[in-house]
């Protein structure tokens, strides 16, 4: 997983809070999420500005995400209101009963997320219960590390891939060398 969502709830006000995220981040998003919601008004709705699937005024007339996430998201995906979206779909309420070997990357610099979320404590690095592998980068900013393309430099390497498909493929690697590692001691057994 790349740029997981730890806790909206947080991350909206970090992204929503003034400065050059809201300015830069939250307005461009914000606008893509409106025409958005006028596809699915035209689409869905029959071009309703009085449907009831959502309150389109009060989604047109948002000015921040959260706003957005109350008028539109709740509503159309079954929410109480921004607020119960938000605990309902953050990752970390959830990492500790993950069953199956998970790696997570996000950034640091990620101007989505607050950068003092990182619940490393929930990793098997910090001793948490669930097959969790952490990593975060200083740099790579919203899922930037996943387009990277290769540069010179990095084409003279021999590399074939940037940065974020190699550590996936090692992680895959060491999972399945893991998973038949088991499998041969319970044989011998």
């Amino acid at each position: 997983v790349t740029g997981a969502p730890y806790d909206l709830e947080r991350n909206v006000k970090f992204i929503d809070a003034p400065g050059f995220n809201r300015a830069v981040y939250s307005g461009n998003f914000l606008r893509t999420l409106k025409k958005r919601a006028q596809f699915q008004l035209d689409t869905h709705c029959e071009s309703d500005p009085l449907t009831d699937a959502f309150d389109y005024q009060r989604t047109m007339s948002a000015t921040s995400i959260a706003e957005f996430d109350d008028a539109f998201i709740a509503p159309v995906y079954g929410f109480e209101n921004n607020i119960d979206y938000y605990r309902k779909s953050s990752c970390i309420y959830f990492l500790d009963g993950v069953a199956v070997p998970l790696f997570i990357i996000n950034a640091g610099d990620d101007p989505f997320f607050d950068p003092d979320i990182h619940p490393i404590e929930k990793s098997v690095d910090g001793g948490g219960p669930a097959p969790i592998k952490m990593q975060r980068t200083d740099h790579g900013g919203h899922l930037g590390f996943m387009f990277h393309q290769l540069s010179d430099a990095e084409k003279n390497e021999d590399r074939t891939s940037s940065w974020m498909p190699t550590e996936l493929a090692r992680f895959i690697h060491h999972v399945h060398h893991y998973d038949n590692r088991e499998v041969d001691e319970k044989r011998s057994h």
